[in-house]
């Protein structure tokens, strides 16, 4: 602990000096940002700091924090085990509600879970879910039609009649954004079926027939 608070007083140095060169609060987060990564304070910190010096007299400012009542500061280590523990529990938790629960600033859940190495991300949409025979007899009929090919050429096209489909649900499916939920950067992104099998739907399907010149005149 004694090792973070050294870097966020060397922080607030940097901090009182850029102020005194009338840089802007986003630039010298961005600049401590490049140089000390997941220590960096966030943006919001910078912000009080800067008033504060701007407050006083430049050069001369108090680099301690004052004396606060209240909540006393928690270890880092403890509340980075209580956003693992809130999210592991609800992946889709909010981060205004991880604030909540853990008495920290919005913007500090945001920076403690970026370090966790977690991110929301939205699943990726698949048509629908195929068992391993349904993919066996996809590619089956797909070597099955190449070899009708190679033998007829393009007569064999002619008689093709293809087809689409889709499935037209009773309800309204849930959309990528709702469906976010956190997950860390070395887990899979999540997949959501475009079709299930418990929902009310109705199956539309529309053909197509390969036709020549002489067919479509007459």
């Amino acid at each position: 602990m004694e090792e973070f608070s050294d870097v966020q007083f060397k922080q607030r140095a940097v901090i009182e000096f850029l102020t005194m060169e009338k840089v802007p609060p986003i630039e010298i987060h961005r600049r401590m940002q490049a140089v000390y990564g997941d220590q960096c304070v966030d943006v919001s910190t910078v912000r009080h700091w800067v008033r504060r010096f701007k407050d006083g007299e430049l050069g001369q400012g108090d680099l301690s924090d004052k004396t606060r009542s209240g909540r006393p500061v928690t270890a880092s280590d403890q509340l980075h085990q209580g956003h693992v523990e809130l999210i592991c529990r609800n992946c889709h938790i909010k981060q205004k509600e991880i604030a909540i629960a853990l008495g920290i600033s919005k913007e500090r859940v945001g920076h403690i879970i970026g370090v966790l190495g977690f991110q929301k991300v939205s699943a990726r949409w698949v048509p629908c879910m195929l068992s391993d025979e349904m993919k066996a007899e996809r590619v089956r009929i797909s070597w099955e039609l190449l070899e009708h090919f190679e033998k007829e050429g393009e007569d064999f096209l002619k008689k093709i009649i293809t087809d689409d489909e889709t499935w037209v649900h009773h309800y309204n499916p849930e959309n990528k954004r709702q469906s976010m939920e956190y997950r860390h950067r070395e887990s899979p992104q999540p997949k959501k079926f475009k079709t299930q099998a418990w929902a009310g739907k109705v199956m539309l399907t529309v053909f197509w027939i390969r036709t020549c010149c002489s067919c479509r005149l007459s």
